[in-house]
């Protein structure tokens, strides 16, 4: 299987994420625990949330706000069945703030937002920079960690779609926020 077949049939995987991403984000005030023993990231939906159904030509929903996720045309789209395609997130670990957008079929993240700098040394300035984008990537990387080993735990993926499921459902004035 070459590169661009082994894409197509998994691309799903990274929609999945992003959905399953927005709804531990909804349920849990954001608050998203990783495996690698850290503190738990704080995982927010803004500026832009796409989703779209299953294929190439299917009808997009593209949702610009300050929430998005919180939106009456995000959330009926997810009841009509897509999934998020592409999202804008702010991530924040340890009062540091990363945003950018990922995209659901590759999981690419572009429009990347760092924390400020704090060193003053032209050098050591572009060290930090690295050192920020590694963070954001490893952080990414243990949320789809995550998501992964319990999508693959048959039991674990059953009882979080069925959680799921009755969140997408629930109307906006069913919400026990």
């Amino acid at each position: 299987m070459d590169m661009i077949e082994r894409l197509e049939s998994t691309g799903f995987l990274g929609k999945e994420f992003l959905t399953w991403l927005w709804f531990q984000s909804d349920t849990q005030s954001g608050l998203i625990e990783v495996a690698n023993g850290s503190s738990a990231l704080e995982v927010w939906f803004v500026d832009r949330l796409t989703l779209s159904g299953a294929g190439q030509s299917s009808s997009r929903v593209a949702v610009r706000s300050e929430e998005p996720g919180s939106s009456w045309e995000a959330r009926t789209a997810l009841r009509a069945g897509k999934k998020v395609s592409q999202a804008s997130v702010r991530i924040v670990r340890e009062q540091r703030e990363w945003s950018a957008t990922i995209g659901g079929a590759t999981l690419a993240l572009s429009g990347v937002k760092l924390p400020a700098i704090l060193t003053r040394d032209a050098d050591d300035q572009m060290n930090e920079r690295f050192h920020l984008l590694d963070e954001l990537d490893e952080m990414v990387r243990a949320l789809f960690v995550r998501f992964m080993s319990l999508r693959f735990d048959r039991a674990g993926w059953d009882v979080e779609m069925k959680k799921m499921r009755s969140w997408v459902a629930e109307e906006d004035g069913d919400r026990k926020d």
